[in-house]
């Protein structure tokens, strides 16, 4: 029963999503910021530069934070690579934009399962050979949850029909789609030469069903050894292959600055106070291209080439659907594109770019 004399307790002001400070007031565009994060994350995000004449390679850029990257980077003026699994799915998202016209000569869009290591590094020293130079790398492909099976094979059937579509809509479409199956006979669902089998046992252990849970809140043990690999080699082999391959590709760029942005998250640091128990292998993972980071910016800028690891930020949830809050993330994927393409931004012309540094919410904070 309540005591009428006690003193009613005050609601805690909401904490801030980046400076953790309480607010009074929040942002109109972002309800969980403050006023001050708010302006300058709208003023970052509203922001265009021209990037004519730059060649980007944004790797995983079918959706979400790839997507909206590439999407940023051509709406600059980039002459844009994209890979993904799914190519002709990729293509038709971008061709649903309002403005393709005016960047459908600058796209390519490359199929290539980042599982197919070997592929990968044919396609890097392929890439050297098609483009005069890149300037920018933004090694973003990530896998964080493995989806059953089930979903993938959804995903291939709807890959099959509209590149049958496409392929099929006249002669003079399938000329101009700027899509290329990297090496040749091998198509994105061409699952028979994994490194891993697909059906491995070991795929779903009995204790973990990826419908009512998933490896985000998965301990060590309830990990499979497919999952773990593949994490690894999307996560931090990939990119260190692209990375190191396109070097001399980088090194013909005309820019005086050159870029090199590794799409990291919170979950590869080590200064942080509540380090959780789950999805370790994404942790390794980040932990890793962290590491790399640091690692390869003391070399590659020798060369103007400048190397940085940047946290795009909560953007979406990875928990599983049905245990999963309905909790709106405080950004979306374009405050994300904006984040990941800042580093460039400040290093365009700059003499010192910033280089080898983890960047959260546009500013570099401790490893």
């Amino acid at each position: 029963m309540t005591n009428p004399h006690q003193p009613a307790q005050r609601e805690k002001k909401p904490k801030c999503y980046i400076c953790k400070q309480r607010m009074d007031s929040s942002h109109p565009r972002y309800p969980k910021l403050c006023v001050e994060c708010g302006n300058l994350n709208e003023q970052k995000r509203l922001a265009r530069h021209d990037l004519t004449s730059y060649v980007a390679l944004v790797t995983g850029g079918r959706v979400k934070i790839g997507y909206h990257t590439a999407l940023r980077l051509l709406r600059e003026g980039a002459r844009v690579i994209v890979t993904t699994r799914f190519p002709y799915d990729a293509i038709r998202r971008y061709f649903q934009e309002p403005d393709w016209e005016d960047w459908k000569d600058r796209i390519h869009v490359y199929g290539l399962d980042f599982r197919r290591i070997d592929l990968v590094e044919a396609f890097a020293f392929s890439l050297n050979k098609q483009f005069p130079y890149i300037d920018i790398i933004v090694n973003n492909a990530a896998q964080t949850v493995r989806l059953p099976d089930e979903a993938y094979q959804a995903l291939l059937q709807k890959e099959r029909e509209w590149k049958t579509k496409w392929l099929g809509s006249g002669e003079e479409r399938g000329r101009e789609l700027p899509v290329y199956a990297f090496a040749q006979g091998t198509e994105p669902d061409d699952e028979k030469n994994l490194l891993l089998p697909v059906a491995s046992p070991s795929r779903h252990p009995a204790n973990l069903s990826p419908f009512v849970s998933n490896a985000w809140i998965a301990k060590p043990d309830q990990i499979s050894l497919t999952e773990m690999l593949e994490v690894q080699l999307v996560n931090v082999t990939a990119p260190f292959l692209i990375s190191t391959r396109l070097k001399p590709a980088m090194l013909r760029s005309p820019h005086l600055n050159r870029f090199i942005i590794n799409v990291s998250s919170k979950e590869g640091i080590f200064r942080t106070k509540r380090k959780g128990r789950y999805h370790v292998h994404t942790n390794m993972a980040k932990a890793s291209l962290n590491m790399m980071t640091l690692t390869m910016a003391k070399d590659y800028k020798r060369d103007r080439i400048f190397v940085n690891s940047v946290d795009p930020g909560w953007v979406s949830n990875q928990l599983p659907a049905k245990i999963r809050e309905p909790i709106p993330p405080p950004l979306d994927c374009e405050d994300a594109a904006a984040r990941i393409c800042d580093p460039v931004y400040l290093g365009m012309d700059a003499k010192k770019p910033p280089n080898g540094q983890f960047f959260k919410d546009y500013r570099p904070v401790d490893w």
